[in-house]
């Protein structure tokens, strides 16, 4: 009986429970109802009209988001129009990947099997593991794929090709994914990548490693080279300047010095810009109305192209295309504004991430740190989730625990020779990830923190179980070489 336990996959009794709540929300709710209003009424959605009248020509002009949501919201409209099927599948098999990934990983470092199945059974029992998975959005996605690239750096020590392949390929989904993972996020990760393979391995094996990496380097700059020779956009996002310009009002950390408002008076529509924007008389995302403001009347306008996701400033519902050429123009203007504002004033964005005039507990980072599930778009699912009052407890600990872990974790491996975490680059490389995710969803974002770290729970988690692992094991030498991947 304990060899077949031990067989047994350490995520199954994790993925049990996932199963058994998703169930439980799932026949409460209406699936199919709740996902065409998500994909008519987000923003950031292309919505099902342009989708599915002229899918293709839609996603070549999308300059709001990285593709990669719209388009399988496009092949979802494709194959199952109405029950939305292929959404509920792709995002379920996502959510139950990650926990087994999760358990996967801990196992490859050389955690005990308990520690692994343990940590599972934490993770699925986390609110927002499975109540997310109903939200068809880039949260979920960009669970699994982050910790993806973490098994993938892995596997790098004894399969260097398949564990470069898919840790590279992860990350490269992450940038087409979500609009945080930037081109240079890739780039680094592959540069890091790389340097662990020209370190560890030669001849006809590192050049079989490395080409996938190089592929996805090429991907990557092609991806992004795509919006800028067609956007003018350094990012996959045209909305940088409007997300700080909302984060900043709303926290209340805004700061125009004087040095910047000189600047932008010189500029006729970006003094009209910054009356409307200090005034509140203005919505962020309203490109009409900015384009109606003085001086802002004669702004250049890219040329129709017969797509009507591009072409129209609102929809045949009536509702605001925000990925018209006029929202493109209009962004453009509030990014120049932004820029100029946070430049003669950085620390504006330090402030917002770390206090308010009440104390840190509603700065970026409270939010950020707060229970993910806490958030909108998932009230509904969270009244139908059993044990919600015992789980939120566990949502309310969950990312301020592993946080004070993963710095202990640090404090560890700097300060104790023999450290388990010291020579172990998953940890260092999960690390990179959780530190490039909190400083940009901090200082570019404010309201919605607590969704986006949601996006990392995954690795929050496997970082802080590694740390918590460390320090229990003290100054124990290391006896199994399989911990280490360096």
């Amino acid at each position: 009986m304990r060899r077949i336990i031990e067989r047994v996959p350490v995520a199954t009794p994790g993925l049990g429970l996932y199963g058994l709540l998703w169930l439980l929300v799932f026949t409460q709710l209406d699936y199919s109802t709740n996902t065409k209003n998500s994909i008519d009424s987000l923003w950031q959605s292309l919505g099902i009209e342009y989708l599915t009248t002229d899918p293709l020509g839609s996603l070549s002009v999308l300059h709001i988001q990285p593709w990669g949501v719209n388009a399988l919201y496009a092949l979802d409209l494709a194959v199952t129009p109405t029950s939305h099927i292929l959404l509920l599948i792709v995002y379920l098999l996502a959510g139950a990947a990650s926990i087994f990934l999760l358990g996967a990983t801990l196992q490859q470092v050389g955690l005990p099997r308990a520690w692994a199945m343990v940590t599972c059974l934490i993770f699925a029992f986390l609110p927002g593991t499975v109540l997310y998975v109903f939200w068809p959005y880039n949260v979920t996605l960009s669970g699994f794929l982050g910790i993806l690239a973490a098994f993938g750096l892995s596997l790098i020590r004894s399969r260097p090709v398949i564990g470069s392949c898919v840790s590279a390929l992860a990350v490269l989904g992450l940038q087409l994914t979500r609009a945080s993972f930037v081109w240079v996020f890739v780039m680094l990760w592959c540069v890091f990548l790389l340097a662990l393979l020209f370190r560890r391995f030669s001849g006809r094996q590192l050049m079989l490693a490395t080409l996938p990496v190089f592929v996805v380097i090429g991907i990557s700059a092609a991806s992004q080279g795509y919006y800028w020779a067609n956007f003018r956009l350094p990012a996959m996002s045209s909305w940088s300047g409007q997300n700080i310009a909302k984060a900043l009002m709303t926290s209340g950390k805004l700061n125009v010095t004087e040095s910047a408002r000189q600047k932008i008076n010189q500029d006729a529509c970006l003094t009209s810009l910054l009356t409307a924007y200090e005034t509140r008389s203005l919505n962020v995302w309203d490109p009409g109305g900015l384009m109606q403001l003085p001086g802002c009347e004669q702004l250049l306008v890219k040329d129709a192209n017969a797509i009507p996701a591009w072409d129209q400033d609102y929809r045949d519902s009536g509702e605001l295309n925000y990925n018209s050429r006029v929202g493109l123009a209009a962004s453009g203007e509030w990014n120049r504004m932004m820029t100029i504002i946070v430049l003669n004033d950085p620390v504006q964005l330090v402030r917002m991430a770390l206090t308010t005039n009440t104390g840190p507990r509603s700065s970026g980072i409270g939010l950020y740190l707060d229970p993910s599930d806490e958030f909108p778009w998932i009230d509904e699912q969270r009244s139908l989730l059993p044990l919600g009052s015992v789980s939120g407890l566990l949502s309310l600990v969950f990312a301020p625990a592993l946080i004070v872990l993963i710095l202990l974790g640090i404090g560890h491996a700097l300060l104790v020779r023999g450290s388990y975490l010291r020579m172990n680059v998953v940890y260092w490389g999960v690390l990179g990830i959780v530190t490039f995710h909190t400083l940009v969803s901090t200082l570019a974002e404010y309201a919605e923190n607590m969704r986006f770290r949601a996006e990392i729970d995954p690795l929050l988690l496997l970082a802080g179980v590694m740390a918590l692992y460390a320090i229990s094991r003290g100054t124990q030498e290391r006896t199994d070489d399989s911990i280490s991947v360096t």
